[in-house]
């Protein structure tokens, strides 16, 4: 019965067709996005480094200009040295004339100038007045401005060589945020006795660094060299707080790893988290006087192009696949639909009716090969349906002939027992299991007066052949027994019937022999058969030794010889073929004849069809699951004269 709420063929196949290609589309907008992500963020970071080095260059320009200045007016300065007064024209020149320099003046060692007093500063600084700038003189030094213990006049007296100072708020000179170029001026001595200087406001950088914005919400700042911010978009932090300041309280290794390269003059790009997003910050060192300047860009804002171009792409392709799936499954279901009749064909085939008439195609496609495999099948179904039934009627016909065989087979060995009840000198118990329907073993007995008369054989082969032969052999074994008292007189004959129209080279081995019940006399002929066990009174098991001859029916001339031994009282033969101890286990292990002894060992005081079903169970316990290779036949032969049963 079909399920309604199965989808189709069509539709699985349309949706199978779909999934395919968005699973494409996916890996390949992947790929797509990782390398352009990938290269627009290599080449936003090569602009931004671009522009950040274009301001550096820019900045340290300008501070070159303040360094060129002083050097070239130092002549000046020593040359009206003798003159103090006269410095503050030189100093007002000096501030006029450059624009950069907001103030400068010269710091000379204490009571160099003892009628100055014990500090003199000269300096010149420019202030707005409206829309006018004037220039201002005033003289630095004393105790609210005691001028050698700041950086700008220490650290390049000490060093002997030009020194830009850490930015600080001047508050007895511009009163704004400056930064000093110090310039040491020596005597003939090389000792400094005056430190030039120029100060620079840093509300000149402040607009140059935040004008450097290569993305939007991208921005600038600029560091000292101890890690102060002199620039910063967050006023609060210019001057107050230092990059690591920042970092510790961000808990940010990355911040503190960025302010660390600043500082050792690097250039470079670390990618970090700042405000929950990622960024990428771009530095590099100003030359000259220690500081660096860094550029923040948010990744989002560097990637923004690309996500709204890769949102568009997904967006229509989307859309594409919503117009083209209806479209899909029209076409594959116009293409299926001859399926769907076959189907139905195929059904009607299944249920016997090999006339139902196949739908035509007439596509040269697959579905007309499955049309024409269709009408193959149908045509060969046909036959083989009568031919199957022929052969079934010829195999029924062949099993039943083959189990009416079976009885005539089994019908010609004795198998009632016991067969003599009303003996006490002898008992006898048998089994025949052929590994096909008919087999090649035999075995017979009768009593003739005092003497039983006994063969057991096995023929060469199995089956029907073999059955045949068996048959043969039997019939001459009770036909000759009658005419001659001698086991190897009866095997000689046979031998010789047999192998005279033994035109299928088949053979048979056999163990005649004849007991005389009256004195135990056991006279026996073995033609290649395997050897019996003797079971003594005393439950001592061992294989009897004979001279073992050759086979019936190989050389039509052979003269067989008899051998002779006395059974004791109680004593028990067991006779078999190699179907017993040639059993195999799924393990192709033999049951052997060992096993075959140590099973019958403790039999020995038991009745004779209690020791036959054991050894019987004992070898199916051996060979389990495994075939049946070879028909397997028992005789076990109990003399005990003159004992009364009970």
């Amino acid at each position: 019965m079909k399920h309604i709420s199965s989808p189709s063929f069509a539709t699985k196949l349309s949706i199978y067709v779909l999934s395919f290609t968005l699973v494409v589309f996916i890996c390949i907008m992947m790929l797509f996005y990782n390398y352009s992500r990938k290269q627009i963020t290599e080449d936003a970071i090569d602009h931004a480094h671009g522009l950040l080095q274009n301001t550096a260059t820019q900045i340290s320009g300008e501070l070159q200009i303040v360094e060129a200045t002083l050097k070239q007016s130092v002549w000046i300065v020593e040359k009206n040295l003798s003159t103090p007064d006269s410095l503050r024209d030189i100093l007002t020149a000096i501030v006029k004339n450059n624009s950069l320099i907001v103030g400068s003046g010269i710091a000379f060692i204490p009571e160099y100038y003892k009628e100055k007093g014990k500090y003199f500063m000269p300096y010149a600084f420019s202030i707005n007045e409206g829309e006018e700038e004037v220039i201002n003189f005033l003289k630095l030094g004393g105790a609210d401005y005691d001028y050698p213990c700041m950086d700008w006049y220490l650290i390049p007296k000490l060093l002997k060589k030009s020194y830009w100072s850490e930015p600080y708020y001047d508050t007895g000179g511009g009163n704004t945020i400056m930064s000093t170029y110090s310039l040491p001026l020596c005597n003939q001595q090389g000792e400094v006795y005056a430190i030039f200087t120029a100060n620079i406001s840093l509300s000149r950088f402040t607009d140059m660094v935040n004008e450097l914005k290569p993305y939007q919400s991208s921005y600038t700042f600029l560091l000292s060299r101890n890690g102060s911010f002199l620039t910063h978009p967050d006023r609060e932090k210019i001057m107050n707080e230092t990059i690591f300041s920042v970092a510790l309280s961000n808990n940010d290794n990355k911040e503190e790893e960025i302010g660390h390269n600043m500082l050792d003059g690097l250039t470079g790009t670390v990618q970090f988290d700042s405000a929950k997003q990622s960024s990428y910050a771009l530095y590099t060192a100003i030359p000259n006087c220690g500081w660096s300047i860094c550029t923040v860009c948010p990744g989002e804002v560097i990637l923004h192009s690309l996500d709204r171009t890769s949102h568009r792409i997904i967006y229509v392709f989307l859309i594409g696949m919503l117009v083209l799936l209806p479209l899909i499954y029209q076409i594959i279901y116009r293409l299926v639909r001859p399926l769907k009749k076959f189907s139905e064909s195929a059904r009607s085939i299944a249920t016997g009716r090999f006339d139902v008439e196949i739908p035509e195609v007439h596509s040269k496609d697959e579905i007309k090969d499955l049309h024409d495999s269709l009408v193959y099948m149908q045509h060969s179904l046909s036959g083989y349906v009568s031919e199957l039934r022929t052969t079934t009627a010829s195999k029924e016909r062949i099993e039943s002939e083959l189990s009416i065989a079976r009885e005539i087979q089994m019908g010609m060995i004795p198998k009632i027992f016991p067969p003599y009840p009303e003996r006490d000198d002898v008992d006898l118990h048998a089994i025949l299991h052929p590994a096909k329907e008919v087999g090649g073993d035999l075995y017979d007995f009768f009593i003739d007066g005092d003497r039983l008369y006994f063969v057991i054989g096995d023929v060469s082969g199995k089956g029907v052949p073999a059955s045949l032969f068996m048959a043969i052999a039997r019939s001459l074994f009770r036909t000759l027994a009658q005419q001659v008292t001698s086991p190897a007189e009866i095997m000689t004959k046979m031998n010789h019937s047999i192998a005279e129209n033994n035109e299928a080279n088949m053979f048979i081995t056999l163990i005649i022999g004849i007991l005389d019940l009256k004195t135990g006399s056991l006279r026996f002929c073995n033609a290649g058969h395997n050897p019996p066990v003797i079971i003594g009174v005393d439950g001592k098991s061992t294989l009897l030794q004979s001279k073992i001859q050759l086979f019936v029916g190989i050389l039509e001339d052979m003269e067989y010889t008899d051998e002779e031994i006395i059974l004791e009282k109680g004593s028990r033969l067991f006779l078999y073929t190699d179907g017993v101890t040639e059993a195999e286990n799924t393990s192709k292990e033999l049951y052997g004849e060992d096993r075959l002894l140590s099973t019958l060992a403790p039999l020995a005081s038991c009745d004779i069809r209690i020791v036959v079903d054991t050894v019987i169970r004992s070898i199916a316990s051996h060979v389990q699951e495994a075939e049946a290779s070879d028909d397997m036949t028992i005789l076990l032969i109990h003399y005990e004269p003159n004992i009364t049963k009970v």
